[in-house]
């Protein structure tokens, strides 16, 4: 109640100040970040104001703490070319159930695809419903593991093979984007 009552009041302040007035600008801007993390309700993700706000008020807003998954992959897929029209260098792959799994407990998961490969090493990152957009968008081939259908000990039975290079970059400290 009090938060909304502050923001009456804010909003009400905000009609007479003037648009070229950087610092109130900012300075309502951060009500408004400071109200979003109060009322933030996301399945298992946090956010949080990011701390050098305070002796930085044009830095970027918040900090976001989220469930994320590792997938290294250390061997390139060789006939990935052949196989799925996928060029090797850039050919990872993710399995089914795994996705199928992520949907089902953690729906804001960030899988993060870390590739040493010889001739390419980088690490990617995508979100479930980047990962769905992929997928019906014909940009991930099914592969059928033939040893595995009869598997009992829980192995993947089909992967998704994909270009890891359609999803976006974490850069490194001293990369440019």
């Amino acid at each position: 109640m009090r938060l909304s009552i502050a923001r009456q009041n804010w909003r009400l302040q905000m009609e007479n100040v003037r648009k070229d007035d950087k610092l109130a600008w900012c300075e309502h801007g951060r009500m408004l970040e400071d109200e979003f993390v109060l009322r933030q309700r996301f399945d298992d993700v946090l956010i949080g104001i990011n701390p050098d706000k305070d002796d930085n008020p044009f830095t970027y807003d918040m900090r976001i703490d989220m469930p994320c998954d590792l997938k290294s992959a250390k061997t390139p897929w060789r006939k990935s070319q052949e196989m799925f029209g996928i060029n090797p260098r850039y050919a990872v792959s993710i399995n089914q159930k795994d996705l199928r799994r992520y949907a089902r407990l953690y729906p804001n998961i960030v899988i993060l695809f870390d590739v040493d490969y010889p001739e390419y090493k980088a690490t990617h990152w995508a979100t479930l419903d980047m990962m769905r957009m992929m997928r019906e968008g014909g940009d991930m081939a099914l592969h059928q593991y033939g040893a595995r259908i009869d598997d009992t000990q829980g192995n993947a039975k089909a992967s998704y093979v994909f270009d890891v290079t359609l999803l976006p970059r974490l850069r490194g400290q001293d990369e440019k984007a």
